[in-house]
């Protein structure tokens, strides 16, 4: 029987109250064999009656499922691991058919909505990655870059790129990072704390996005709590030590980014003002591309590419330099004499959100046009003997 129709106690009789749409879920995993895989966070109603149903494994894969981690295009194609389901008094244990391998990444995937009787606020898919360690003596997890890398930012800063050296562990984040002014009192509210963190796949990126509402001018958040960061005055993201990894272990060590702040920035970047510096025909040369303002480290590694005569792409290597102000671009093959086009996609930002196709501060009411192509900026260059 599916599980989406096993059991049908209204929700009102459920007793589910409105706070319930954001769900607190989490997973841990048994440190012993089989490494039983246990979801916390589902009300206490729901776990009575979905105990009380007569589920298979195959229908509770619909919900919930554990899976071997892969890259973000074989995610989608990887089977899940096989083992049998059971519903506890307060969370959900899954349990493998062979035990689990240490040192490998587990991917948990829950999708809330497809229970019977769920808010329709409840997420389409909440997931987590989890690792056993190798042993007790693996290496511990460690803040290795946050981005943007400059010490000096504008005062309409949208955005931090936090990297990690092991995977982490979802829904612990806005717990462990804060933001200090120059006297070292905590900033009140300056996050935009979303129900879904928003993870790269691998998930050792977190991308922490400041209150869109303290930055962007005439909005009722700024102008009861006043602006995030201001002009003239130094500030420091802090994040501690106790943020766990997929491991379940706290960082080696805590990071602080220490930063000052200029006036707002409010011009979009423009690709005709970028310099390029141009390789030679024949040559594996770097093709340099030099911006006017620091651009957003997350984009510029995926909205700048080069194509040949044939508008097919160019295969390389991509770096990104000197505080985020330089693309550099190494081709597989040397370059061939003609002409070629450095690709940009108008979504690329700066530091402020502000794009190639539209400046941050816009009337957030203004209609925006829906296109049905990607917006393309394209700007010729030729390569010489």
């Amino acid at each position: 029987m599916s599980l989406l129709s096993c059991w049908c106690l209204p929700l009102v009789l459920l007793g589910f109250q409105a706070e319930t749409a954001r769900l607190p879920l989490r997973v841990t995993i048994d440190e012993s064999p089989p490494h039983a895989v246990r979801l916390y966070g589902l009300p206490a109603e729901m776990l009575s009656a979905l105990q009380q149903a007569e589920i298979s494994s195959r229908d509770w894969q619909d919900v919930y499922r554990v899976e071997v981690a892969g890259s973000e295009q074989a995610q989608s194609n990887l089977p899940p691991v096989a083992g049998s389901y059971r519903v506890e008094a307060d969370h959900i244990v899954f349990v493998p058919r062979f035990a689990l391998q240490r040192g490998q990444p587990y991917r948990v995937r829950v999708w809330p909505n497809r229970l019977k009787g769920a808010p329709a606020a409840w997420p389409g898919l909440w997931q987590d990655v989890l690792i056993l360690p190798d042993s007790d003596v693996a290496p511990r997890t460690r803040v290795v870059a946050i981005y943007p890398s400059s010490d000096l930012l504008p005062e309409n800063q949208l955005k931090f790129y936090i990297h990690f050296s092991q995977p982490m562990r979802r829904g612990e984040a806005y717990r462990h990072i804060r933001l200090l002014d120059n006297t070292g009192h905590p900033v009140p509210y300056p996050f935009l704390e979303l129900p879904e963190e928003l993870w790269d796949p691998s998930q050792q990126r977190f991308t922490l996005l400041l209150d869109p509402g303290r930055i962007k001018r005439g909005l009722k958040p700024r102008e009861e709590f006043g602006p995030i960061l201001e002009s003239g005055n130094s500030y420091t993201l802090l994040i501690d030590a106790q943020w766990k990894d997929a491991a379940g272990r706290p960082l080696i060590e805590g990071a602080a980014k220490k930063f000052r702040v200029t006036e707002p920035d409010e011009q979009q970047p423009n690709l005709e003002s970028w310099k390029l510096r141009l390789p030679r025909a024949g040559s594996r040369e770097a093709l340099e591309v030099l911006f006017d303002e620091a651009l957003d480290h997350g984009l510029l590694q995926r909205m700048i590419w080069i194509t040949d005569a044939t508008d097919s792409p160019v295969p390389g290597q991509v770096e990104i330099l000197r505080k985020e102000t330089v693309w550099r671009f190494v081709p597989e093959n040397p370059w061939m004499a003609g002409p070629y086009q450095l690709c940009v996609d108008a979504r690329l930002e700066d530091l402020a959100g502000n794009s190639l196709a539209r400046p941050f501060e816009v009337d957030l009411f203004e209609r925006v046009e829906v296109q049905s192509k990607a917006d393309v900026r394209r700007r010729l260059f030729r390569v010489e003997p």
